[in-house]
């Protein structure tokens, strides 16, 4: 029997304006960390130590490179935001420009804070030289609102929607102080906490985690007995008591920042919970354990994330975002079989473990995937006594191909955190399309970006 697991639906402002130092800078690092070593990349004269320092935090991706090589995506997944293909052509011309800018990021990186990012005994690209490359600009040197009266406050134990609504809320809500210099506060028994201290920052075990949570996000936990006299609670036009109103502001927040931008914003903003993930007394890892144990680390899988979103309201959903992206209106939603491996097989997945994580409401397309003879072999169901909305999250987000419903705040958050750690093979929006020769075949319709791309997802991005 599939296990049912109850995860959150739910149904935000960018431009594509494009940022060019950023875009020389992604573009740029990724053709070097695929195209050359790291020695050839910097030619620039370094010590020893160095070299060796460099090859240390290369190694993983290069090992993992050559297991992954049919994943490989035909346009790099941080340059799909852009299409232009003179753009591209002149970026390249700059190359000179970008082995400056490498050279300065090692200078300021050489110390013992610099780290890449593993999730569970697996590696990511958060931490890595290309990584630092893209986002160097986006660091806050200041939190926002140190200038500032204005406080924005969570507080509160109702919220809107569930769980992968309030991700939403509570990356709004970071998004939104930092475009409008707000303070954001946090109250200890809020929606906010009762949601993020369940997978992050883990404050059963960890005395110190209200000081490591306010550094690393720029924010104040205001206790009952601490006094807001000074501060403006913002937005001025809505009660800052009814978090339910306040909730609802942040869900249907769009900034305004282009849209490199903001990927890298929030992208930021991911990685850095994902710096603190649980491990006890709930453990973000116990889906992956569970299923391959001491092969989790370097084991190759796909992860399908099924949320039915209530029949009627998820198709109204589903049609809005096919509107906005060319994608199947239902697809998505059915997870048929023909569906599934139009993605898995040009690749070669369906020779490797497909997890299927499912709210269970729609119990039809667990039985088709197990019942269909290249399928059914290869998949894997999360024993229950190891499903939980942390785990399962963490499985899908680590995996090597995700296969989800862009109408699901839950899958759009598992997308956003995979483009946040530097993962490609993000499968959400795909259409059945006739080819030049004439051929029937389900294709990509919008790349990884579109996830938060408020002209395709509204709200929700």
């Amino acid at each position: 029997m599939v296990h049912s697991m109850r995860i959150s639906g739910g149904s935000s402002k960018v431009s594509r304006a494009a940022a060019p130092l950023l875009l020389i800078a992604a573009v740029v690092a990724l053709i070097f960390c695929c195209s050359w070593s790291w020695k050839d990349t910097l030619s620039y004269d370094k010590t020893e130590t160095t070299n060796r320092y460099l090859e240390a935090a290369a190694q993983p991706l290069i090992d993992h490179s050559e297991k992954l090589q049919m994943l490989r995506d035909s346009e790099d997944i941080w340059f799909s935001i852009y299409r232009n293909k003179d753009m591209y052509a002149e970026l390249k011309e700059k190359q000179k420009i970008q082995l400056q800018l490498r050279a300065e990021l090692l200078e300021r990186q050489q110390g013992n804070n610099f780290e890449p990012l593993s999730v569970c005994g697996r590696h990511t690209n958060v931490g890595t030289m290309q990584d630092l490359a893209l986002l160097q600009h986006f660091n806050m040197d200041t939190c926002p609102g140190a200038n500032s009266k204005n406080l924005l406050l969570i507080q509160g134990d109702l919220a809107h929607g569930r769980t992968g609504n309030n991700l939403i809320e509570f990356l709004h809500g970071l998004q939104l102080a930092h475009d409008e210099d707000y303070q954001l506060a946090i109250t200890p028994n809020s929606w906010a906490f009762d949601m993020l201290l369940k997978m992050w920052f883990n404050s059963s075990h960890d005395d110190d985690w209200e000081a490591k949570f306010e550094k690393a996000f720029c924010v104040k936990i205001v206790h009952p007995n601490d006094s807001l006299k000074g501060w403006n609670l913002v937005p001025h036009q809505l009660n800052p008591r009814n978090s339910v109103i306040i909730t609802k502001h942040l869900f249907n927040y769009e900034s305004e920042l282009p849209l490199d931008e903001y990927v890298a914003f929030q992208s930021r903003f991911i990685q850095t919970l994902f710096r603190h993930y649980n491990t006890a007394p709930e453990d973000m890892c116990s889906g992956i354990n569970a299923i391959f144990g001491e092969e989790r680390t370097h084991v190759v899988y796909s992860a399908i994330h099924n949320r039915h979103l209530e029949g009627a309201p998820g198709v109204r959903l589903m049609q809005g975002m096919s509107r906005g992206s060319g994608c199947h209106p239902t697809a998505a939603l059915e997870m048929e079989p023909e569906y599934v491996k139009s993605i898995l097989k040009p690749i070669g997945m369906l020779n490797h473990p497909i997890v299927l994580i499912t709210d269970g409401q729609n119990p039809e397309v667990a039985r088709r995937l197990i019942e269909d003879p290249e399928i059914g072999p290869m998949l894997r169901l999360v024993p229950e006594s190891a499903s939980w909305i942390g785990g399962d999250l963490t499985l899908a987000i680590m995996s090597n191909v995700f296969i989800g419903n862009p109408a699901s705040s839950f899958s759009g958050f598992i997308a956003k955190s995979r483009i946040a750690f530097g993962f490609g093979q993000n499968h959400l929006f795909r259409a059945k399309l006739s080819t030049d020769i004439g051929k029937v075949e389900w294709v990509t319709t919008c790349g990884d970006a579109c996830i938060f791309d408020k002209k395709v997802m509204g709200n929700m991005s």
